[in-house]
């Protein structure tokens, strides 16, 4: 399969929803061209200059009306991991891979990692004094992928962010999460820094 890819700054999570703002003439095309055929595109992380391989195909859930200088803004949803396995230049000039699903190995859930996870993060933010969207807790109770929600608010770097995005059994990647929270505890000296870590994400609850 061949997908537009937009190299960005940020990883996106399966189910995550996030705002971009489109100004480059390249991307205007490219997401014009996603919306006219309803289909998406893929987000891969740029670290230090490098495109990284694995990223996340995210649907388009809203487009604004342009602004006068052409620019927009978007609210795009991710849906699932690819491994990009090229990377060329289509004619209006953003980038095309093709792709193959990267999808977790199936694992029995541990429910108590999953509450000792749960239990880090609400320790964290009753240090802080920070209370997290209602919608927030409800989202992370339905959802499937319940280590990329709380990744949202993690305060991960976008080195870890995408080792995480990685990682293909949601064990261990709440294993990893508790490494970090725990980490992070040890470092909290500043409520002011760590409220600022929590709500710095730009995701959507």
């Amino acid at each position: 399969m061949k997908i537009p890819i937009f190299p960005l700054s940020i990883v996106i999570y399966p189910n995550s929803q996030y705002p971009l703002h489109i100004f480059e003439e390249r991307y205007k095309k490219m997401v014009n061209k996603c919306s006219d055929e309803a289909s998406g595109f893929g987000i891969v992380s740029k670290i230090k200059d490098e495109i990284s391989q694995i990223g996340v195909f995210v649907e388009i859930k809203s487009i604004s009306k342009p602004y006068g200088s052409g620019e927009f803004d978007i609210v795009v949803k991710g849906s699932w991991r690819f491994t990009r396995l090229d990377l060329e230049i289509h004619p209006d000039g953003y980038f095309m891979s093709e792709v193959k699903k990267y999808d977790d190995r199936l694992t029995k859930f541990d429910i108590d990692l999953f509450i000792e996870l749960k239990s880090k993060v609400k320790e964290i933010l009753t240090q802080v004094n920070y209370n997290l969207n209602p919608n927030f807790w409800e989202k992370l109770e339905n959802s499937n992928l319940k280590s990329f929600k709380i990744a949202e608010k993690s305060g991960l770097t976008l080195v870890q962010q995408q080792e995480l995005l990685t990682i293909k059994e949601e064990n261990k990647r709440m294993h990893y999460l508790i490494d970090h929270f725990e980490k992070l505890t040890e470092k909290l000296e500043k409520n002011m820094a760590m409220r600022k870590i929590i709500l710095g994400d730009g995701y959507l609850n």
